[in-house]
């Protein structure tokens, strides 16, 4: 029997997990933070666990002397080698890795079982799962979703692709806790029978279209994370969503709909005052709410006292009249047109970073609206933008972030607003989006002490 067909018949408290995994020769490909997790999980399940990694920096090598001593049985960085993959029973891959990438191609060919960190948790996982996937706002769904649950008096852990890795907290749930999953593309092209109790799906953009063959592939992948439910499973998808309504055809499980009622029973129908109230995420998330039962109004205060997320339209300072605000989340178009929308009065926009191959023209009529007071270009991007912005009088363009912040800050007058919000990833400068978004507000501060 293949191991994925022996995850398909586990059931999954700890002590089946680890009879699963225990002597398998598992290869991890990638050293960031899930492929770390992974490796540890891996290893308190008494796998024999080998990891790889392209890149050799000075903290790779520090890392892979803390993972050898903590039994991980070889670390390789600098690139990878056949070995590690041909002499591997489960090739288990980090969502930075390419799928055309050579640990993949080599395993596919040898037709060894490729699959995502999400996966090899949820083969771990005691408790239901809450997942959610979208272009836009996982992260704040996830976290509301989280703490609604808390508020009702039960355990839940937020993990995820927000930057803590399912692995690394999945020994610490129990059947009574939830996890609550943000779930990327990315990790979705290896879930094989992932299965979460309730699955939701904010919206589809455009995005990774430099990982994705095309928009329908990304779609494709979207749609992974609804393929194991069953009729006792939840969907919820976003009725204003062209693309999310196709998919429900496609789903086994019992569609719930938000941002328009569509074919919701009378108790997931949402009141036009509702509609009109709740952003389209806060809706999907009182919408999960009602499928555990727990009271609207509760829903309601978890919503309205939240504070936001690190990194999402975070406010920064006020530095002589002018509002610096922290979007470094931002990493598509369709990111940037929120904040904008979110943003009152004239405001000064930094973007730009590393291309994803997305398409920038939707930015075109929101950043010539008259209160835009300025536009500063910043990383590789910064060619394509300024093609595609004409020339525009109030466009600057900086090697740096600093010069980049100097420069908004020069352009905005009292009462205005400069918002950091890159549209981008982040790789071409910064570690990620974290790493640019604290770049942003370090920078920021200091210039508090110098005024």
């Amino acid at each position: 029997m293949s191991l994925l067909a022996e995850c398909e018949t586990v059931p999954h408290p700890t002590d089946a997990a680890t009879r699963l995994w225990q002597g398998r020769r598992v290869t991890v490909v990638g050293l960031g933070r899930s492929g770390v997790a992974a490796a540890r999980l891996l290893c308190r399940l008494g796998s024999h666990v080998r990891v790889t990694d392209a890149r050799d920096t000075t903290d790779l090598r520090a890392l892979r002397d803390a993972l050898t001593a903590q039994g991980v049985d070889e670390v390789e960085v600098g690139g990878h080698t056949k070995r590690l993959i041909h002499e591997a029973d489960v090739v288990v891959v980090s969502p930075g890795v390419p799928e055309t990438s050579g640990p993949v191609a080599w395993a596919l060919e040898r037709r060894i079982p490729v699959l995502s960190e999400i996966e090899l948790a949820f083969h771990c996982c005691p408790s239901p799962i809450i997942a959610v996937t979208g272009t836009n706002g996982k992260s704040t769904a996830v976290t509301l979703i989280a703490e609604l649950i808390k508020a009702s008096g039960r355990q839940a852990i937020a993990c995820g692709n927000l930057g803590i890795p399912f692995s690394s907290v999945v020994s610490d749930l129990t059947p009574d806790a939830v996890a609550v999953v943000e779930v990327s593309s990315f990790q979705l092209l290896w879930c094989h029978q992932f299965r979460p109790k309730i699955a939701v799906l904010l919206n589809i953009g455009t995005n990774h279209l430099d990982r994705h063959q095309d928009p329908l592939a990304y779609l494709t992948a979207k749609a992974r994370l609804f393929q194991r439910q069953t009729p006792e499973d939840w969907a919820v998808l976003n009725g204003h969503d062209v693309r999310a309504v196709s998919l429900a055809g496609q789903c086994q499980a019992q569609v719930v709909w938000f941002g328009d009622n569509r074919s919701n029973s009378e108790r997931f129908r949402l009141a036009p005052e509702t509609q009109r109230s709740l952003t389209e995420g806060h809706q999907a998330v009182l919408q999960v709410s009602r499928i555990l039962g727990l009271p609207d109004p509760l829903a309601w205060q978890i919503i309205r006292s939240f504070r936001g997320l690190e990194h999402r339209l975070e406010s920064v300072k006020t530095i002589r009249g002018v509002h610096f605000v922290n979007d470094s989340k931002s990493t598509t178009p369709e990111s940037l047109v929120y904040a904008l929308r979110q943003t009152k009065g004239e405001v000064v926009v930094i973007v730009g970073g590393r291309d994803k191959g997305l398409d920038f023209t939707r930015l075109i009529e929101p950043l010539h609206e008259s209160r835009v007071a300025g536009i500063v270009l910043i990383g590789e991007l910064r060619p394509r933008l300024r093609r595609l912005l004409n020339g525009s009088s109030i466009v600057r363009e900086s090697a740096t972030l600093e010069d980049a912040i100097d420069a908004a800050a020069g352009l905005a007058h009292p009462g205005a607003t400069v918002l950091f919000s890159p549209a981008c990833a982040s790789f071409d400068m910064f570690r990620d989006f974290e790493d640019r978004g604290r770049a942003f507000k370090a920078i920021v501060h200091a210039r508090t002490q110098t005024v």
